[in-house]
């Protein structure tokens, strides 16, 4: 399976909402069953949902983004000082404090930046 032909799938559900499975292999410029077996994927993966819909007379499925709660863990931002800041209730976009503006927490950013860097968490660009 392509990477790109996921992405191309991925990009039309984000921006159209809703796709119909019958009508992929003619945009996509694939074949059926390539686009049922990346779909089968992307659904046991969580990633999607299909419904079963009749187009034009024919059983098909319309294919829709799986919505996901971004859960996030204490632990995952504790090496902020966010966490432990006295003006943690007056700080926000556009005051006096706010983390645009922050020197700890952009001291912060750069070492766990540097320390993914190192542990190889994530690519430097170059």
């Amino acid at each position: 399976m392509s990477e790109s032909l996921v992405d191309k799938v991925l990009s039309m559900l984000q921006n159209s909402g809703e796709l119909i499975q019958s009508r992929l292999p003619k945009l996509l410029g694939v074949d059926a069953k390539t686009i049922s077996k990346t779909l089968k994927l992307l659904e046991r993966n969580g990633v999607i949902r299909r419904e079963k819909f009749v187009d034009e007379g024919k059983i098909t499925y319309k294919i829709y983004l799986v919505k996901r709660e971004q859960g996030i863990e204490l632990n995952d931002i504790s090496w902020a000082p966010c966490t432990t800041c006295p003006n943690l209730e007056r700080c926000g976009r556009g005051q006096p404090i706010s983390p645009e503006s922050c020197e700890k927490l952009t001291i912060a950013i750069k070492i766990e930046h540097q320390k993914l860097l190192s542990s190889g968490g994530i690519n430097s660009a170059k």
